[in-house]
């Protein structure tokens, strides 16, 4: 049995998971910020750091990884293919909202975190969205004029957006989802 399929312990795990989102919170503040400084917020020392992410691509790559892995079950949480299309991509905004510090972060400055795999990745677990978009178009639901790939990716931005602005301007949690919901409505309102 290799390594790669035996689960970590639950300290182990911990510490992971401490080291994972504590980067995210210091490189959505400064993506020029150094292990030291990840280490140091995770309350571990930098040699642990490195025992799980001997370097720093190690650790960009990890938070591409779990990104995606939040991505996909707050995609499947949301129940894409339930209801009709503009109830479901509501609640697909609203299940991918809590992803903002990971949307501002890959998104936010893709330059200092970009990676082939995650932007890979990305196509692929975000395609219940172009699925859900389709099915909307499809019916009438949403507007044809626009491209699939322009909604999802309009969607993405409010998204970060919405995140912002509930994480630095003050707004509710609920003001910013009810801004986003609007926004993506008046996006995808049907022809008239």
């Amino acid at each position: 049995m290799s390594t790669d399929t035996v689960p970590e312990s639950g300290t182990k795990a911990r510490t992971r998971r401490a080291i994972l989102d504590a980067a995210v919170d210091v490189l959505g503040k400064n993506s020029a910020a150094s292990l030291s400084e990840i280490a140091a917020e995770a309350e571990v020392g930098r040699s642990t750091l490195h025992r799980y992410y001997p370097e720093r691509i190690d650790l960009i790559r990890a938070l591409g990884e779990d990104a995606l892995d939040k991505l996909r079950a707050a995609l499947e949480r949301s129940r894409p293919t339930e209801g009709p299309a503009d109830a479901a991509l509501r609640r697909m905004s609203h299940e991918c909202f809590d992803l903002g510090p990971l949307l501002s972060l890959f998104f936010g400055d893709p330059q200092a975190l970009s990676h082939a795999a995650f932007w890979e990745g990305l196509g692929a677990a975000d395609a219940p969205l172009l699925d859900l978009i389709e099915r909307g178009q499809a019916d009438g639901t949403f507007s044809s004029a626009l491209k699939v790939r322009w909604i999802r990716r309009m969607l993405w931005w409010c998204l970060l957006t919405g995140w912002e602005s509930f994480n630095t301007e003050g707004y509710s949690r609920t003001d910013a989802i009810e801004s986003i919901d609007l926004t993506v409505a008046r996006i995808t309102s049907p022809d008239r």
